[in-house]
């Protein structure tokens, strides 16, 4: 009686240890974008300093793990070889807005050849001990699709900025950044020389591969300490100077030399990461400063140069507070429309960011919902630096978004209208014989006294 008794009281525990519902791990939960999150940071988040320290992850808790859960968008996550076989206008529509890196350009081919992109980004690893020619005869067979498909060019941009953010050297020459050259200048007419010099050697480097549009200059403040830490961003060492009346002048020299080669400069990373301690690359982060202070400083570079012809803007990924502190700036539609557009009075190109990075990938809309919001505000165009998964989720959101009418065409209307004024970007018509960047372009105010 007894051992059956203890036979029954034994089998009772361990039947109740077995129905005990198991924890839901963060991996099982958030599906395949912590797969992709850790791929990416892996492979990928060197991107500015290969001996930069990562940053120490704390595990999530309960709280944590409900924020890594799925976004919405896509409800379906379709494969390449479903994205490139979906409607042809379709994919070029959606496909014309976004510039995107890869490994190979084998890669990539394939998404020139479905007219399913933009652009690409050509860095460090596209490049890595080849010569110039070889990477400028890769270059162009892709054109040459293009040309044949009677489309406008490929944009084909890189980052390179000088310094040790020079992602093409070698092949081509290295320089060092704008903040280094101007350091011991003392005056204007000293600062302008070097500087168009700077930029006209850095001009015929980058023609010499087919560079169409190059990530720089930064003009984010030169704020902080030297030891401040802001993981791979490395803004104390990136930026031009602390005195945004400096900044904007030298970038306007800069921008206005670059873009009499039919070179696209980008002025980066709106709404300005000088105040800023957190590293997008991996986590999201805030601007604290009140929108008076970021409009006397941190906007003044962008506001002064980014109206000029042939210059685009480059949105990051950091929330500004004082407009809109739940959605980072480059698919903010408040930041886009209330500030970036009508405040500034800007209609030039507008680019984000690499949307494969972590204040992205992991935020509350995940990177194809943050994509669908992106187009919507009204940024022409989205930068993804590889086409891992992340292009699939991204473009399975969109396809999925326009077959519901969520694309704003007014929107696309406007991109298209304004990718043609890049007149450089589009080969089916012959250029002025002088560029209209040089024609239309205005100097920069000086330093008021």
């Amino acid at each position: 009686m007894i051992r059956t008794f203890t036979r029954v009281v034994l089998l009772a525990l361990l039947s109740a240890a077995l129905v005990v519902p198991p924890e839901v791990s963060v991996d099982a939960r958030s599906g395949y974008h912590t797969s992709t999150w850790r791929k990416h940071h892996r492979r990928y988040s060197p991107r500015y300093h290969h001996s930069a320290r990562r940053a120490k992850v704390t595990p999530p808790g309960p709280a944590a793990t409900l924020a890594l859960a799925p976004p919405a968008r896509p409800h379906k996550l379709l494969t390449r070889d479903e994205i490139l076989a979906s409607d042809p206008t379709r994919l070029e529509r959606l496909g014309g807005r976004l510039v995107v890196g890869f490994e190979n350009f084998a890669d990539v081919r394939p998404l020139v050849e479905k007219k399913a992109i933009a652009g690409i980004f050509i860095t460090d690893h596209n490049v890595r001990g080849r010569k110039a020619e070889d990477v400028a005869k890769d270059i162009d067979g892709l054109q040459n699709i293009r040309r044949q498909q009677g489309l406008p060019r490929l944009i084909v941009a890189a980052d390179q900025e000088g310094g040790y953010v020079s992602r093409l050297s070698p092949p081509l020459k290295w320089q060092p950044t704008l903040g280094m050259l101007i350091e011991k200048l003392k005056t204007d007419n000293e600062r302008e020389k070097a500087v168009r010099q700077y930029a006209e050697t850095q001009a015929h480097e980058l023609e010499r591969i087919g560079i169409t549009m190059n990530f720089g200059p930064v003009v984010d403040l030169r704020l902080g300490s030297a030891s401040r830490n802001d993981g791979e961003t490395r803004i104390f060492w990136r930026a031009i100077d602390k005195d945004p009346y400096i900044v904007a002048k030298v970038a306007g020299w800069y921008c206005d030399t670059l873009t009499k080669f039919n070179i696209i400069c980008t002025l980066k990373h709106f709404p300005g990461l000088g105040r800023v301690t957190r590293d997008t690359h991996v986590l999201s982060a805030d601007l604290t400063a009140s929108e008076t202070q970021l409009e006397l400083t941190d906007w003044l570079p962008f506001r002064r140069v980014m109206t000029e012809p042939g210059v685009a803007t480059m949105i990051g990924h950091v929330r500004v507070d004082a407009v809109d502190n739940t959605t980072p700036a480059s698919f903010s539609d408040t930041v886009i429309n209330s500030v970036v557009r009508p405040r500034f009075e800007n209609d030039g190109l507008l680019i984000t960011d690499d949307f494969s990075m972590g204040a992205v990938t992991k935020s509350k809309d995940g990177i194809g919902g943050a994509a669908v919001k992106a187009l919507n505000a009204g940024v022409d165009l989205i930068l993804l630096c590889s086409i891992d998964q992340n292009y699939d989720i991204l473009m399975s959101a969109l396809i999925e978004a326009d077959s519901a009418g969520e694309i704003s065409l007014s929107r696309e209307n406007e991109t298209h209208e304004r990718l043609k004024r890049y007149v450089f970007i589009d080969e089916r018509e012959l250029p002025p014989p002088a560029p209209i960047q040089a024609q239309q372009s205005t100097p920069v105010p000086a330093h008021p006294n």
